[in-house]
């Protein structure tokens, strides 16, 4: 496995690990700077990306019942 494999990697698993918003935003905002430092293809991005929505989407459901 490459280190860009292993970096993927291990943003993947920090977004499903993120138990509030501000951590999933932090975590978004320094794999969008990795990303783009690196020049990666948007097939690379895919998974981390599709982490994130997994997340956010966990993180709202789990806010929108107090917000009732």
């Amino acid at each position: 496995m490459s280190r860009t494999d292993e970096e993927i990697k291990r943003f993947e698993t920090k977004m499903k690990s993120c138990t509030t918003m501000t951590d999933l935003l932090v975590a978004m905002s320094s794999w969008q700077s990795y990303a783009q430092s690196h020049n990666l293809e948007p097939e690379q991005k895919r998974t981390v990306d599709e982490a994130y929505l997994k997340a956010e989407e966990g993180l709202i459901t789990a806010v929108k019942p107090s917000l009732w």
